[in-house]
């Protein structure tokens, strides 16, 4: 009866320290590097409600792209488009692309209420064609 005691307290310690691995390897952001010359194109829907009268949406939408552009290691380049005949949707492209998980935390941000009265929906976010380095938008 003694011996089987320190087994169990083996066994228990092997399950638990096994189970800490698994969560801590489910739920830790870990980022792979991209290449620099590799894209991500984002398609936002904008809305704002109670903006101040001199804001235009395009000026709210720059700033909270900007804002969130400060969580992750990738630069919009080119200008913020309105996608035509979309309504208020806008395309950006960043670079280097992101991997995954700066682009869960970069939506997330995104579609944040980082701006009184504006808030994004992500309509897509997609790894783009690959740049020539160097290469500007």
């Amino acid at each position: 009866m003694n011996a089987i005691r320190p087994i169990s307290v083996v066994c228990a310690c092997i399950v638990i320290g096994g189970g800490i691995f698994v969560l801590r390897h489910n739920t830790q952001s870990t980022h792979q590097r991209q290449p620099p010359e590799s894209t991500y194109r984002v398609v936002v829907e904008s809305r704002s409600n109670r903006a101040e009268p001199t804001q235009t949406l395009a000026e709210l939408t720059e700033a909270h792209v900007g804002f969130c552009r400060l969580e992750i290691k990738s630069d919009v380049i080119g200008a913020i488009d309105v996608v035509p005949g979309a309504g208020h949707v806008y395309a950006f492209t960043l670079q280097p692309a992101l991997d995954r998980s700066d682009a869960k935390q970069y939506e997330g941000c995104l579609e944040d209420w980082v701006l009184d009265s504006h808030q994004m929906h992500v309509i897509s976010m997609e790894r783009g064609p690959d740049r020539p380095a160097g290469g500007s938008g």
